[in-house]
């Protein structure tokens, strides 16, 4: 198993105030965005959501990280609706180092809540793309990630949302917030990657 870099030798950055900015305006964006969505007729966007549900359910957590941009927000709120990241608690809050480090106990067998793993299936549906520029895309999915563990199967369903950007002709993903239908509600223990 190799140790996970940031991509391209970059440094990376913590979440500080710039990106929480970020933040705030890509969720005020999803939340206020009644307008028609552009077809999803991107091949290429296609191709990377799918990519990414299916590494994250081969348990291929090193190859999916390289999906995401070095200044990447993983985020998973605690509330339903409005919310500001900043000031409330989240279920996951990650940068790329944050979510390396999830993704190491994991692959390194530290996290003994994967003893034995979990075994995931994710299905996306009703996807939802606009344009923002040439380079920059908002894409929302419904989500269902089913997850077997312990002889016991359970259900997350939600959406999750993404700002995909184009850099250098390849695409990767910025943001991503996954929004559980029942995020208010007391939560078990995420162990594995949602």
């Amino acid at each position: 198993m190799k140790i996970l870099q940031p991509v391209n030798d970059l440094a990376v950055d913590y979440v500080n105030d710039a990106r929480y900015e970020r933040l705030a305006v890509f969720i005020a964006h999803m939340q206020a965005d009644s307008e028609t969505a552009d077809a999803i007729a991107d091949d290429e966007i296609l191709k990377l959501l799918y990519l990414e549900s299916r590494l994250l359910d081969q348990r291929f957590f090193e190859k999916w990280m390289e999906l995401f941009s070095a200044d990447l927000i993983y985020w998973v709120p605690m509330v339903w609706g409005p919310q500001d990241p900043k000031f409330e608690s989240s279920i996951y809050l990650d940068d790329r180092r944050r979510l390396g480090d999830r993704v190491g106990a994991i692959l390194t067998g530290a996290l003994h809540a994967q003893t034995p793993p979990s075994r995931t299936r994710r299905m996306l549906s009703n996807l939802e793309q606009w344009n923002v520029s040439d380079h920059e895309m908002r894409v929302r999915a419904n989500v269902v990630i089913w997850e077997y563990r312990k002889h016991e199967t359970r259900s997350y369903p939600g959406t999750q949302e993404y700002e995909i950007v184009r850099d250098s002709g390849k695409l990767s993903i910025r943001t991503k917030v996954v929004r559980l239908l029942n995020s208010d509600s007391p939560q078990g223990n995420y162990s594995f990657i949602l």
